[in-house]
Formats: structure tokens, C-alpha cells, sequence
């Protein structure tokens, strides 16, 4: 017969269960936010059409920066899970760069989030240098937005690896969602300017999410 659980393996089984829905609800997040209208203008090219546009772009940050809030806990269950399967090291590393390479990303979804509305409304109403703020404060022309972005996309790139490394090798998930989520990372760091590619990174996260997610529960259950 089957050992029975003790109510703490219980507890800390349906936190995993639920704590890894949030890489299909991310990558679902993702993808519908791709397809904001104006999501693509860039404000240091198009400077009328992104201020017309602005309140648009910023609803859809906004929603990105809940998204991938949530996804932080959806690392650290993927971690959980992954460390009772002998791949501890290569999934602990994993947690580390991708909670790092998020928290270095968030910035700039805020920056777009709460001043891209307000730089729109100013620059509408006859302020033509207000929308230049966005595009100088996140541009790689300002050496703390390249270096945080550049250490942000490393990392998180690095951190999906890793814990794609840790699902290949964890022998209960699906080796392609592996494959599928270290895909997705540096699709879903790309500019929010070529929106096809976040399109593309969404749709890669929400599938790995929902194999990744298939395969815990699965395992759980057992």
C-alpha cells in the first residue's frame, strides 16, 4: 500500500499545482499583448502615432507587469518540483538568473506602463518633446537602460535555459516543452516594437506552460 501524504506534502503539492499556472497564463498574457493596437510604435520613430496610441500601450504594460509578477511564483514551483527529481543545481541556477533577468525587465514595463498615458495626453494637447521621454529613458542611448537591459535579457535567456536543461533531464515533463519554453525567452525580451516576435515568444510560453503544467499535475497525482 501507498504511504499516505501527511497534510503539509498536500499543502505544498497544490501550491506547486497552482504556482506553475502561471507559465501558461504569462504566455497567453503575452501574446494577447502583442496584438494591442499600436504596441508596435516605436515612440522615437512615430512620435503622433504612439502618443495617439499611448493609452493602449500603456494598459497592455500594465497587464504585463501583473503577468509577470505572477510568474515569479510559477518559477520558484517549477524550481520546487524540479529539485526532487535529481536536477537541483541546474534548476536552482535557473531560478536565480530568470527571477534576476525579470526583476532587471519590470522597469522598463513601468516606465511604459504609468508615463507612456501621460507623455500621449501631453504631447496631444501640444507638448511635441513629451513622448521623446520614453523613447531616451528605455533607449540604448541611456547607459542605465542598456546596462539593466542587456544584464535583464542575458539572464533571463541564461535562466530559461537552465531550466530547460532541468526539464529535459527531470524525466516527468515533456522534453519538447522543454525546448519549446528556451525558445520562448529571448522572443519574449524582444522590443515591444517588433511585435511579431512577442507574439510568437507568447504563443511558445503559453504551450511549454501547458506541458509543463500537464506533466507536474501528473506527477503530483501519483
Amino acid at each position: 500500500m501507498l504511504a499516505a501524504k501527511s497534510p503539509l506534502d498536500v499543502a505544498r503539492a497544490n501550491r506547486t499545482r497552482i504556482g506553475v499556472l502561471a507559465f501558461p497564463i504569462s504566455g497567453l498574457v503575452a501574446a494577447s499583448a502583442a496584438l494591442v493596437p499600436g504596441i508596435g510604435i516605436n515612440p522615437a520613430v512615430d512620435a503622433a502615432g504612439f502618443a495617439q496610441a499611448a493609452n493602449y500601450v500603456g494598459l497592455a504594460n500594465l497587464v504585463g507587469i501583473v503577468s509577470l509578477v505572477f510568474l515569479l511564483f510559477g518559477f520558484q514551483a517549477l524550481q520546487v518540483f524540479l529539485e526532487r527529481n535529481s536536477v537541483d543545481r541546474c534548476a536552482f541556477a535557473g531560478l536565480i538568473l530568470s527571477v534576476s533577468g525579470l526583476g532587471l525587465f519590470l522597469p522598463f514595463l513601468g516606465i511604459i506602463a504609468f508615463a507612456a498615458p501621460v507623455a500621449g495626453r501631453l504631447y496631444l494637447s501640444g507638448n511635441l518633446q513629451a513622448v521623446s521621454i520614453i523613447s531616451e529613458a528605455t533607449g540604448t542611448s541611456n547607459p542605465a537602460a542598456l546596462a539593466f537591459g542587456g544584464v535583464s535579457v542575458l539572464f533571463s535567456v541564461l535562466g530559461a535555459i537552465l531550466f530547460s536543461v532541468a526539464i529535459w533531464r527531470s524525466g516527468k515533463l515533456p522534453k519538447w516543452s522543454a525546448f519549446a519554453y528556451a525558445i520562448s525567452a529571448p522572443l519574449n525580451w524582444a522590443p515591444h516594437y517588433v511585435p511579431v516576435l512577442w507574439l510568437l515568444g507568447g504563443i511558445l510560453l503559453f504551450g511549454a506552460g501547458i506541458g509543463i503544467t500537464r506533466g507536474i499535475w501528473n506527477a503530483l497525482n501519483k
